[in-house]
């Protein structure tokens, strides 16, 4: 019945029907009512890495690896290990390699992708536009919009002063003037849907009062030039970086100041925040009315800046995916579709195949049905490091280490035994979803479950875990028992690619990533079996299986150590590698970097120490040119953070903190005796000393306290060593406060004689 036929018989009844009418409008402008507010989920897509064509093929099929690079990412195993899954040397059309994304998208759940604007420039747009056509080929309900990445857009020549409402502007109207009457083009509420990712680098601004006010006025000037009213997702991630202490905004209030402009508010990657504070964040927004974008990742892993960010098994995954729940977020991007250079790849890769998109349609479905999914049929879905912390690199270099488990998943219909063949493994696991997860142990990976003593499922992980690896690798392999069935479904007839490096293919005990890197070309999978285990190409006595078992070159002799070498710090820092460990003139793995932590004059110079996992090769605030960072935070702590560094004469620079003591260790590549010498200079900064010990497990060899402006030599002669023992400069904060340093100059282990 229209509303004019309506006969009010009172006067506050009609007063109350246009409040009500007015509050409808309201809440449909911003998006308050959960009618206009489905959940959905985007996975964000890098246009420059689209599946199986343009550059991602390009660098697949040119893949060269050089340990002995002088470049950071050569030298430590390539940038890219989990390339996207399709068969071997196949090159895609754009349309067909956009059909696939869309297909795999679709089969994980996933409602739509935004595209990084513009990562991969105009190569970017193209991937856009085909995008748009294959989903509206297809017929499908899937959706396409951008995400404003301010490291990617072009600068504009009409943007001046603080702000870049053309460069954002004209972003949209690519898509608009395109796409803007495509069934497949992102809207909510009617408006096009726009996501951020660091929204705030719109403006050369911060979280303070004044900045806010800019960063909005310049988000409204981009509606303004577009000319339609727009759907925000706006991103706080980056908000409080630059902000002077005192003057910013906590993270919960910057959430807060986003939703009273913006009707979406999320964080891209919320990595550099503690779970509470995203969290605060998250109940900021929806009590001001706007939709909360909970962060959505699992991994992360930028090779290029030693960015890592991981944790056991798929624990990352369902925390997010809990804090979704939780805070009802409506609206999310999940971080990203095929970063295949960072690792936080949900489309099928090499190393985590279709398990991780099939693990997470799960969540989705519970997400969005707002229970657990019934589970349809028994799957097993494996997740595991390639190698434990005891394993030793080589031939590349290793800059960090995060440990890791073996994680074995079961969705199952009814109870079921789990095996773990090999490995001594058995524990019964419930009806639905349930995981276990076990220690990192060289040997295959593979899972049954059985009910009745019937096998109803199993799986077999095409990669192993080694004990010797050739690269750093702090990553999940993820393998599940529906890999192969997806597979078929993309690729009918071809057989499956089952990607392994440390597999075997023809059984000769090398693995493959030997014969490629060696002898063939690595990632060209014809060349697995390049090798014969019994040759000797460089004539130095050992065969290439034995060359592969200790850990050396099979191209080039082995040189022998003789007494009289030397190991000079200043070898290490002429190199300029800034690995962990570094490598001496036999290309041994000698010189390591540890910390302890611990209270402070308590700290246990034991032998026991963690390895530092962040080894940069410039940190200006250190005062050196290369430096190993122990970690900046730890719970139960708060003085941390220390380094051992180089200066930029080639000193040693030890900075221990209050509960931080900084470890340097020298590995003997040999049995015999050794001696150790240098120089302590003096710290003119200092106040309360260094306390230096020097020594291995079982023996001390120098003990003492070095005041402030003290400087002193150590010569330390007929030190015995074994094979692997390992001599420690352990160097720890004198009571008082944790202002001082050691520097040791021309530090040197001689090798007087051989055993």
């Amino acid at each position: 019945m229209p509303l004019t036929a309506v006969s009010f018989k009172r006067k506050d009844e009609l007063m109350r029907l246009q409040s009500f009418c007015l509050l409808f409008a309201l809440c449909a402008a911003f998006g308050g009512f959960a009618a206009e507010r489905p959940k959905q989920i985007f996975a964000h897509y890098m246009g420059c890495y689209p599946a199986g064509t343009g550059p991602t093929a390009h660098h697949r099929s040119e893949l060269k690896l050089d340990h002995n690079s002088p470049a950071f990412g050569q030298a430590t195993g390539g940038t890219v290990y989990n390339w996207d899954l399709v068969p071997h040397k196949t090159r895609l059309s754009p349309e067909a390699s956009a059909e696939l994304d869309i297909k795999r998208a679709i089969r994980g759940g996933i409602d739509g992708f935004s595209l990084d604007a513009w990562a991969g420039s105009a190569g970017a747009k193209a991937t856009l536009d085909a995008l748009f056509r294959a989903a509206e080929k297809s017929g499908s309900d899937f959706k396409i919009t951008i995400c404003l990445d301010p490291s990617c857009l072009p600068q504009h020549p009409e943007d001046s002063g603080d702000t870049r409402p053309h460069a954002y502007a004209d972003a949209i109207k690519y898509l608009l003037e395109r796409h803007g009457d495509s069934p497949n083009l992102a809207r909510r509420n009617g408006k096009p849907l726009i996501f951020g990712y660091h929204s705030q680098g719109i403006a050369k601004a911060i979280n303070t009062p004044e900045d806010r006010r800019k960063i909005a006025d310049a988000y409204r000037e981009v509606e303004r030039l577009v000319g339609q009213p727009l759907y925000f997702h706006f991103c706080i991630g980056a908000f409080n970086w630059g902000v002077p202490s005192g003057k910013g905004a906590s993270v919960e209030e910057a959430g807060a100041w986003a939703a009273e402009h913006f009707p979406a508010v999320g964080d891209f990657f919320d990595a550099y925040y503690p779970t509470d504070e995203i969290l605060k964040a998250g109940r900021a927004v929806k009590a001001k009315g706007a939709e909360w974008s909970q962060p959505m990742w699992f991994q992360y892993y930028n090779r290029g800046n030693q960015s890592l960010y991981v944790e056991d098994g798929f624990n990352k995954l369902r925390r997010m995916w809990k804090n979704a729940r939780d805070l009802d977020s409506t609206l999310l991007q999940f971080v990203t579709w095929n970063d295949y250079g960072e690792d936080t790849v949900l489309a099928p890769g090499y190393n985590t195949n279709y398990a991780v998109l099939a693990y997470n349609r799960y969540f989705i479905d519970w997400w969005k049905q707002g229970k657990p999914p019934a589970v349809d049929r028994d799957r097993i879905i494996l997740s595991f490091r390639r190698f434990n912390e005891d394993a030793q690199i080589y031939p590349f270099h290793a800059r960090e280490f995060a440990p890791g488990v073996i994680e074995v998943v079961t969705l199952l219909t009814a109870p079921g035994r789990v095996e773990l063949p090999g490995r001594g493994i058995a524990y019964d696991a419930p009806a639905g979803m349930s995981f276990r997860q076990f220690p990192v142990t060289p040997g295959s990976v593979a899972a049954t479950v059985a009910r009745n003593g019937k096998k109803v499922v199993e799986v077999v992980a095409p990669e192993v875990i080694t004990d010797r690896p050739f690269r750093p690798d702090n990553t999940m392999y993820a393998f599940s028992s529906d890999c192969d069935r997806y597979w078929e479904e993309d690729f009918p007839g071809v057989p499956p690619l089952h990607y392994s490096e440390y597999g075997d293919a023809d059984g000769d005990e090398l693995p493959n990533w030997f014969e490629m890197y060696y002898f063939g070309r690595f990632g060209d999978f014809t060349t697995m079996t390049a090798a014969d285990p019994e040759a000797d190409p460089d004539g130095d006595g050992f065969t290439n299986l034995e060359e592969y078992r200790n850990q050396t070159d099979p191209l080039v002799a082995e040189k022998p150590y003789r007494a009289g070498d030397e190991w000079r710090r200043q070898d290490i820092f002429d190199a300029k590698t800034c690995a962990n460990p570094e490598r001496d003139f036999n290309g041994r793995a000698v010189w390591r970097y540890y910390y302890k932590h611990g209270k402070q004059g308590e700290i246990r110079n034991d032998g026991h120490y963690e390895r530092t996992n962040s080894n940069l090769p410039n940190v200006p605030y250190t005062g050196g040119v290369l430096a190993h960072l122990s970690p900046s935070s730890a719970p139960g702590f708060r003085h941390l953070h220390g380094w051992i560094a180089f200066t930029p004469e080639g000193d040693t620079l030890f900075k221990p903190r209050r509960e931080a003591a900084q470890i340097l260790g020298w590995r003997s590549p040999v049995a015999g005796t050794v001696s150790v010498s240098g120089e302590i200079l003096p710290d003119n900064g200092g106040q309360d000393g260094i306390t230096l010990k020097i020594g291995t497990r079982t023996q001390s060899l120098f003990d003492k306290v070095i005041p402030p402006k003290t400087g002193l030599k150590f010569d330390l002669r007929q030190v015995r060593v074994q094979k692997g023992d390992e001599i420690f400069f352990f160097c720890d904060c004198s009571p008082g406060f944790d202002s001082d340093r050691l520097v040791i100059r021309n530090l040197v282990i001689k090798l007087d004689n051989l055993e």
